[in-house]
């Protein structure tokens, strides 16, 4: 018996459902650039290579233009940031807010709340606001640029939603990237024990909201303080909530803290010496 092929689409469905809601389009397999498909790989690789040629000019003039560049890139991630809520909540098969899982508190969001900071703040502020770009941000914008799963799952990367993820993940590595290469921040200037919490300072005032909202009715898991999501759902569901969030904390304060450990540590031991 024959197996009748499976009908995939080409570059110019996807071009045509570009802002198609995930409600309406056919299962992964029939899109070219779902996640580790032939075409995510190239997309993924020009993003790459284009991150990569930008932290090398703004190396080669000393950072002089950084400013500039971030302030651009942070009006347009939160112009995307609403964009992409709006069309969530209204293009989809119901019309509705989702309050659980669309709001902007997840760990790689706190960088549109922190580059503000980075870039017109003073003293500790801007190290904090860089200190977390260049910790958590970075990793979290690094895993979400190599496994967007969450996204691409269901979406083709040459779509809105496969767009934004791939654009503001990348924008978050370049940040954090551009920044240490041009000595806009740096990971050996702490020399004292609560200068190692200042990174983690964004973080812990947008958790606060995070926690606000994790145990209000919505009953969401913001910031995964409750372990409900993804593969921390099994130690979520062996823990109750107060022992879940505090070890979240301690894990986020250790993020935030390793890359200014080694320069901490040797500055004691010139000090000791």
């Amino acid at each position: 018996m024959k197996t009748e092929a499976i009908p995939v689409w080409t570059f110019s469905d996807l071009l045509q459902n570009y802002f198609t809601h995930k409600d309406f389009l056919p299962p992964a397999q029939q899109m070219p650039g779902t996640l580790f498909t032939p075409l995510h790989f190239a997309v993924a690789a020009l993003c790459v290579a284009l991150i990569a040629a930008l932290c090398f000019l703004c190396k080669r003039t000393g950072g002089k233009h950084l400013k500039t560049v971030y302030t651009v890139l942070w009006v347009v991630l939160v112009v995307l940031e609403v964009a992409k809520i709006t069309w969530e909540t209204l293009a989809g098969k119901t019309v509705s807010f989702e309050w659980g899982g669309i709001l902007p508190l997840y760990p790689c969001s706190i960088f549109m709340y922190a580059l503000p900071f980075a870039i017109w703040g003073k003293g500790n502020v801007r190290y904090a606001a860089c200190g977390y770009v260049c910790s958590l941000g970075v990793l979290g914008g690094l895993i979400n640029f190599v496994y967007p799963a969450n996204v691409l799952s269901n979406y083709s990367c040459i779509s809105f939603a496969g767009f934004h993820t791939l654009f503001y993940h990348g924008a978050l590595v370049f940040c954090a990237a551009s920044m240490l290469l041009s000595g806009y921040h740096s990971y050996t200037r702490v020399t004292k024990a609560w200068q190692l919490l200042l990174p983690a300072i964004p973080a812990l005032a947008v958790s606060l909201v995070a926690n606000l909202v994790n145990f209000s009715p919505v009953d969401s898991d913001y910031m995964f303080f409750k372990l409900e999501s993804f593969f921390f759902a099994p130690i979520g569901a062996a823990t109750p909530d107060w022992f879940s969030v505090v070890l979240v904390y301690g894990i986020y304060l250790l993020i935030h803290a390793l890359p200014y450990l080694p320069a901490y540590f040797a500055h004691r031991r010139r000090v000791s010496v």
